[in-house]
């Protein structure tokens, strides 16, 4: 498959530094050899050093450069940003899992907490010669962002803060209303009646769907701010997004979004027990959504997926590609995991050869080897290279 490949390396979080160049160019230099990277993509530990001589390195072998940039999530690390409100008035705190990476969101519908964010790329990474921007966690939490039961529910019926209450006003949106599903939720999960591709669901009530549809609409709008900012500094920008049918509940309006970037990575993670993941994700729903066994048929008959395959339903997750390609705006790089983590991301030569293999009849534009290079096995970066350029 004549294909583009990106990879991607994490150098760890704002306040903790995991990587050395020294590591990086390493492993580059261990793989450029029999895999066609277009573009690497890096972050987000502020180590101006690390990015520099990066940069010096793929600029000798023409290979764009990418960072790797949290947007709603996470930035909150380096300034202070007003968070998420949920429906009873109380801040929305993230998973607080590590240090690296917390997933603890801002409301992304403050013009203050926007210009904060370009302010923490203005600092830190301004002076780097990038090629380009690839922007993570643009969106709202999911249904896993819990820390405790039902509180990943809270999480995606968010944000009620002076600034979103005074929008949905505007909107002519009715709160209360909402409020009154969400308090008596009966429906399990939230009252689904179709599925149409892309994200796009029905609702038995319309008030849902127009709650979704308003918070796309948010970061919809929010990232056009974003995005001109960083065009203007002649930068290319990639999106890092859920899975269609996920992107719906964390405001994700994927062909939209499509319309605003060079290229868009959904994170086809089938195999992936953590935030993002595909099962992970999809389990999250279900459990804060109260379904029961019943329920639970029901919802996999109704999007045809069948819930129990492990890994993750590889059909389901092709169509899901084929529609995406076929509506996106941009070209669509899949994203794959290629590293391995026990009990996390156990992820062999024989996976990354069945998904790899059948992504590429899907119409994508390439692959984005994800989510940490650093992590892969030789074992798997060896079978995804073999694949690829066969």
């Amino acid at each position: 498959m004549d294909c583009k490949v990106t990879i991607q390396i994490f150098s760890g979080g704002f306040l903790k530094e995991i990587i050395s160049y020294e590591e990086v160019e390493q492993k580059l230099n261990s793989i450029l050899p029999y895999l066609p990277v277009h573009k690497v993509i890096m972050g987000w530990s502020p180590d101006k050093t690390l990015y520099e001589k990066t940069a010096a390195f793929l600029a000798k072998r023409n290979i764009n450069f990418y960072l790797w940039f949290p947007v709603f999530s996470e930035t909150g690390a380096l300034t202070e940003l007003e968070p998420l409100v949920d429906y009873k008035g109380e801040h929305i705190r993230g998973r607080e899992e590590q240090r690296e990476e917390n997933f603890s969101f801002c409301c992304p519908n403050n013009l203050l907490n926007i210009e904060k964010i370009l302010a923490i790329f203005e600092r830190n990474f301004a002076s780097i010669p990038f090629t380009g921007v690839f922007l993570d966690k643009i969106r709202y939490p999911s249904f896993a962002n819990g820390l405790e039961p039902g509180n990943g529910f809270n999480n995606v019926f968010s944000c009620f803060c002076p600034h979103c209450l005074e929008y949905y006003k505007k909107e002519n949106f009715n709160v209360d209303q909402l409020k009154e599903i969400h308090i008596n939720q009966t429906a399990s999960p939230l009252g689904i009646t179709g599925y149409h591709s892309n994200g796009n669901y029905t609702f038995e009530a319309p008030i849902v769907s127009d709650f979704f549809k308003l918070k796309a609409g948010i970061i919809n709008k929010s990232l056009s701010h974003i995005c001109r900012c960083f065009r203007e500094k002649s930068l290319g920008i990639g999106f890092d997004v859920f899975t269609p049918f996920l992107s719906t509940f964390v405001g994700q309006d994927l062909i939209a979004l499509s319309g605003l970037c060079d290229f868009i990575k959904p994170m086809m993670y089938r195999a992936t027990n953590a935030p993002a993941g595909m099962p992970f994700e999809l389990e999250a729903m279900l459990r804060e959504t109260n379904a029961d066994e019943i329920k639970r048929s029901s919802f996999g008959k109704l999007l045809n997926l069948d819930l129990n395959k492990k890994p993750f339903d590889l059909s389901f997750t092709v169509k899901e590609l084929q529609d995406l390609c076929a509506s996106s705006a941009c070209p669509v790089y899949a994203g794959v995991e290629i590293n391995r983590k026990k009990n996390i991301a156990e992820v062999f030569p024989g996976y990354i050869e069945e998904s790899v293999m059948a992504f590429t009849k899907t119409g994508i534009a390439g692959f984005a080897l994800s989510w940490n290079l650093l992590d892969a096995p030789e074992e798997n970066i060896v079978k995804a290279a073999g694949i690829i350029k066969k």
